[in-house]
């Protein structure tokens, strides 16, 4: 991690960094021409964070769409707004709410998808499963 210069050139990083803060309407989508979706306030919000442009995107309207997909009777948040919500759509909302500190929110680490304090002084060799970061370890401190 932090080696995004040593792989890129500085042409590549500006147009990645282009292509992920075009994905921003309101919330974010994945592809030009499709829908927004809550799961993108995550995948593409972690990858404007890791390219340290994060900040420059409008976290009030990522917000905001995150929070209209809320079902506020079951609980939890869906893809679109007015649909059923789901576990994983649930998970990367609250995720995309963490990288925008929102209170009440453990922080999540971009790069890692874990709660930093849990990841430091780990070293992770080939791909991380949940049963090395556990779920529960973004709700709980």
């Amino acid at each position: 991690m932090g080696k995004l210069e040593e792989v890129f050139s500085e042409k590549e990083l500006n147009r990645i960094k282009r292509w992920c803060i075009m994905r921003q309407q309101n919330g974010y989508h994945g592809r030009p021409n499709k829908p927004v979706d809550t799961c993108y306030s995550f995948w593409v919000g972690a990858t404007l964070k890791l390219l340290k442009i994060f900040q420059y995107t409008n976290f009030e309207k990522n917000r905001n769409y995150i929070l209209s997909t809320q079902d506020r009777l079951v609980g939890g948040f869906a893809k679109w707004p007015d649909s059923h919500p789901d576990a994983l759509h649930a998970y990367f909302g609250i995720c995309g709410l963490s990288l925008m500190e929102e209170s009440g929110i453990c922080k999540v680490h971009p790069a890692l998808n874990g709660k930093p304090s849990y990841l430091e002084g780990k070293t992770f060799s080939g791909f991380v499963s949940f049963s090395e970061i556990n779920f529960k370890l973004y709700f709980y401190n």
